[in-house]
């Protein structure tokens, strides 16, 4: 949430699905990356919940914000989005790539 951390990925290798949302957990729009592809990179406001998604096996993509690095906070991570290593993880993956 912090506004000095605008965020920016660009895929190197592979190719990635970028979900957007709402605060709601609702979703705004979707991006396809893939190097040599029609969307490379993305870039993030702060304060935009989003989600990236590999589609591929070895697929690596280059993310840079402003720094310093500071790790998020509890009050930034989407309170709507399962907790990594949740039981309902694996099925809120697969509704997101099934997007792309």
């Amino acid at each position: 949430m912090d506004a000095g951390k605008d965020e920016s990925i660009i895929a190197l290798a592979g190719r990635f699905g970028v979900v957007f949302f709402d605060d709601k957990g609702n979703v705004t729009g979707t991006a396809s990356l893939a190097p040599g592809g029609e969307t490379v990179g993305v870039n993030i406001p702060h304060g935009v919940f989003h989600s990236v998604v590999a589609l591929e096996p070895g697929s690596l993509f280059f993310e840079a914000k402003t720094g310093p690095y500071k790790a998020l906070e509890p009050a930034e991570k989407a309170p709507w989005a399962p907790a990594e290593g949740a039981l309902d993880a694996t099925a809120y993956l697969d509704f997101l790539r099934a997007m792309f």
